[in-house]
């Protein structure tokens, strides 16, 4: 599956690069309207016609929902084994950069029996091995609304039984943060004015060291994701002079 993401990103930069950003030009309405004011400057009455217009600000956010796959390093696999989840993620955009957080959670049963602080967790309890990214991005666009997206993340990893009192224990499961890096790859679809829908294919490799919360298991995972995207920015109204 990883190899097949690579293969769709090279055709798209190999199709796609030396292109120029996403259109987000200013939109101006066909009526005209009459300006009459009096100038702070000179006293005088100033009369004009001009076109009503909006454009885009540098200020925006995005809202993504999708799919994530999990395939982690040989030793955690052993016990979390490759999982899936969903994602909900918002985003505060300011002009290409990207400030967000993302929620990623997911429920699973141990393929591995392991002790925390004398209680052991079987495969009988119903694990959510909950993440949540704090991300910061870049977006490089090209032509034909195509966004490529290199970002950096803290990654928060939180472990929780839901299944406590079924099963009569109590679970006190370290937790841990690491860094992701990886990049999204987006496909812009312009719904109105300067509002987009992405669809969006993302990888990232995780960096954390499940060895703190239990020295068994093993450090980093892949984490491939998909899904689809709202993008918006604020408009700004002007007046152009005829």
């Amino acid at each position: 599956m990883i190899h097949r993401l690579l293969l769709l990103i090279s055709v798209l930069l190999s199709t796609h690069a030396f292109g120029q950003h996403y259109e987000r030009n200013s939109i101006c309405g066909n009526d005209t309207i009459e300006v009459d004011y009096i100038s702070i400057k000179t006293g005088e009455s100033v009369q004009y016609k001009a076109f009503e217009c909006t454009k885009v600000a540098k200020l925006g956010i995005r809202i993504d929902i999708g799919f994530n796959h999990y395939q982690y390093n040989a030793k955690t696999e052993n016990w979390l084994g490759s999982h899936s989840g969903p994602l909900v993620g918002l985003t505060i955009a300011y002009g290409n950069f990207n400030f967000g957080v993302k929620f990623k959670p997911a429920t699973i049963s141990p393929k591995q029996n392991l002790d925390f602080h004398g209680e052991q967790l079987t495969n009988s309890a119903k694990l959510n091995p909950n993440k949540i990214d704090f991300d910061f991005g870049y977006a490089v666009n090209f032509k034909h609304n195509i966004s490529l997206e290199p970002y950096i993340a803290l990654t928060a990893n939180s472990f929780i039984v839901i299944n406590e009192e079924e099963l009569g224990k109590n679970y006190h499961i370290n937790r841990t943060k690491g860094f992701t890096v990886g990049t999204t790859l987006n496909k812009y679809f312009r719904l109105k004015d300067f509002q987009f829908l992405s669809v969006f294919a993302k990888y990232g490799y995780g960096l954390t060291n499940f060895k703190k919360v239990h020295p068994s298991l093993g450090v980093g995972y892949s984490d491939i994701a998909v899904g689809i995207a709202y993008k918006g920015f604020i408009k700004q109204r002007f007046l152009k002079r005829i």
